[in-house]
């Protein structure tokens, strides 16, 4: 299984060699084989990516990522025939129950939650708010309609960043700016895996906006946030700001560090796969437990 995330910061041109994604930068070369690689991400507006090397790519079911003039994910590129029986995944998609989606949705609020509860007892942290956590958790109801997660939210960052800290997605404040860019990455790998494993990612269970490519995919990040949450409060401090080395180490740790799902150690990337199946399952026979998520060990 593919591991690598590939963070591209400075090269002329990315290129095709045999099997291999060659990196070239002045007079410098890297090959990397691309059974290694899951995404690559390119970090700035000069690189030059060959046709040939994009058309390989799909083969491999390998992630493209391109960011913007503000270093954030802005267009990704992945073959919609990733998946050998797309057609057929997406009928049965669309056919999942209404009414089961709002209960899958539930599930998916309360493993958000309880994860966040699983960080702040990880850091030692006010055990009054972590089990404040723990009942806002048991009491989230369908579809979430007395917005619990947005109650915990408000609990959870202030504990875990300080009292004067608001989490602002438009805010450039390094560690808004870190759990952006965390996030991001993360919703890029959920959803690389989702259209591989024949999902169509804008057709969400909690997220439905028409303007959203990726609804699904920004329902199935939710039990991952936490860990980025976590990693972010270790990494940053209220004065750093986002650089190359912070965006470097936040990709490492996506694609190489382990969390504790289904009893099991695995890599964020793996554990992706994991749930993903584990909810095509879970959706087909209306089942929630099932479902294989991230919990409890998710600070490893």
């Amino acid at each position: 299984m593919s591991w690598r995330v590939v963070y591209i910061e400075k090269s002329d041109r990315l290129q095709l060699y045999l099997d291999n994604l060659k990196v070239v930068r002045e007079e410098a070369e890297i090959l990397i084989p691309l059974s290694d690689i899951h995404t690559i991400i390119v970090d700035n507006q000069q690189t030059v990516v060959t046709a040939r090397l994009i058309n390989k790519l799909s083969l491999y079911h390998i992630l493209l990522v391109f960011c913007d003039d503000k270093h954030l994910p802005n267009t990704y590129v992945l073959s919609p025939h990733s998946h050998h029986q797309s057609s057929k995944m997406l009928k049965k998609q669309i056919a999942w129950s209404s009414s089961f989606k709002r209960i899958m949705w539930q599930q998916f609020i309360q493993i958000k939650i309880y994860n966040q509860a699983s960080v702040l007892n990880h850091l030692k942290r006010n055990e009054s708010v972590i089990f404040s956590l723990y009942e806002l958790a048991e009491h989230v109801k369908l579809e979430d309609q007395s917005n619990r997660e947005g109650h915990a939210a408000k609990l959870y960052f202030k504990e875990l960043f300080g009292s004067d800290f608001i989490r602002d997605r438009d805010s450039l404040d390094g560690i808004n700016s870190s759990l952006n860019y965390g996030y991001i990455v993360l919703r890029s790998a959920v959803a690389r895996s989702l259209i591989a494993s024949g999902l169509h990612p804008a057709l969400g269970i909690g997220h439905n906006n028409q303007y959203n490519a990726f609804n699904l995919a920004d329902d199935l990040i939710e039990p991952f946030r936490p860990v980025v949450d976590l990693w972010v409060s270790v990494l940053m401090d209220e004065s750093d700001y986002l650089d190359t080395k912070i965006k470097q180490k936040l990709v490492y740790l996506i694609s190489n560090n382990k969390i504790l799902i289904g009893n099991q150690k695995q890599t964020i990337l793996n554990a992706i796969s994991i749930l993903i199946h584990s909810y095509i399952k879970s959706m087909d026979q209306e089942n929630t437990q099932l479902l294989v998520y991230p919990a409890n060990g998710i600070a490893i």
